[in-house]
């Protein structure tokens, strides 16, 4: 089951979906709101950060990625190729994936 999310992430990513197809694909091909999937759980990943604001202070920045979840370090370099292209969104395709991220967590 890893494997074919595996698989579908990186074809995901190869097919060039961002947040303007959907808030959701951009994230959802690798998290879940409450369930570890590829990566750690979006609650997992704002218990690590201490906040939402505190994720999208980061996410929003132009800091390199530090795995803050040890158990997921492994997908890091996943995780720096989709955080490139997050970074090189418009501002308000952020605040479309900034309000799905959120729907999720609660």
């Amino acid at each position: 089951m890893k494997k074919t999310l595996l698989v579908a992430a990186t074809a995901a990513m190869m097919m060039g979906f961002t947040a303007s197809a959907s808030a959701g694909v951009f994230c959802a091909s690798c998290h879940a709101g409450h369930k570890d999937k590829v990566g750690p759980s979006f609650a997992t990943v704002v218990e690590a950060y201490g906040s939402v604001d505190a994720v999208f202070e980061f996410l929003n920045s132009d800091a390199d990625l530090e795995p803050k979840v040890a158990a997921f370090a492994s997908k890091a370099g996943m995780m720096n190729s989709q955080l490139k292209k997050y970074r090189g969104l418009a501002d308000d395709k952020k605040a479309e994936v900034r309000t799905w991220f959120e729907e999720q967590v609660q």
